[in-house]
């Protein structure tokens, strides 16, 4: 099933790229990128024309969950923006391992008074899976709640993030560390949902 699933997700790129640059750069339906924070942006593929503008955001690093895209890393090198790679094939969620490391870059950068760039290809799964992990952390939220805050700023990420898998396993992994640190031993882990995964 993964092959088949990079197979997929290879095939129908360029046609869902240029689908949503006309959607988003085109046409107004949609926004290229939105801040879900003063410090955190979630967005779509930034092409090379797109750093400076970033840069100009005050954007210092970026979060990349596309396996078929490894970003315009000379301009990010031009720029001074570090870029942290978590290769994720499209329709597919993170691992949490890389959720977990992308979750503390962003607070790192965060807490540096800097701006992080969180992109997929559309900006709406893979991305936005990250974004809402990093809110239940380190914004207080719930996952219902970092849901329904994504859609009030990103109205077209996907309405099921809360529902996957690796976001219950973020919190389950959450609440073992609360646990363990004698911070909550009273919390119970929710079984974990196989559902939901796109």
């Amino acid at each position: 099933m993964p092959l088949l699933s990079r197979l997929y997700a290879r095939t129908v790129f360029f046609p869902t790229l240029c689908w949503n640059y006309l959607l988003a750069r085109v046409l107004p339906f949609r926004r290229w990128w939105d801040r879900i924070d003063e410090h955190v942006i979630v967005g779509a593929y930034p092409f090379s024309g797109d750093v400076a503008g970033l840069r100009g955001e005050g954007v210092r690093a970026v979060v990349n969950t596309c396996e078929e895209y490894c970003g315009p890393t000379a301009e990010y090198h031009k720029h001074g923006i570090e870029q942290l790679h978590i290769p994720t094939t499209d329709f597919t969620h993170p691992k949490l391992e890389d959720v977990e490391a992308a979750v503390e870059f962003i607070q790192k950068y965060k807490l540096q008074n800097d701006t992080v760039y969180i992109h997929c290809k559309a900006g709406r799964a893979r991305s936005a899976t990250v974004a809402v992990c990093w809110l239940i952390k380190y914004r207080d939220m719930t996952p219902q709640e970092a849901q329904a805050h994504l859609l009030a700023v990103r109205p077209h990420s996907n309405p099921r993030i809360a529902e996957r898998p690796v976001v219950r396993q973020f919190q389950a992994s959450l609440r073992t560390e609360e646990s363990n640190s004698g911070l909550f031993p009273s919390i119970e882990e929710e079984p974990l949902s196989t559902s939901g995964s796109e």
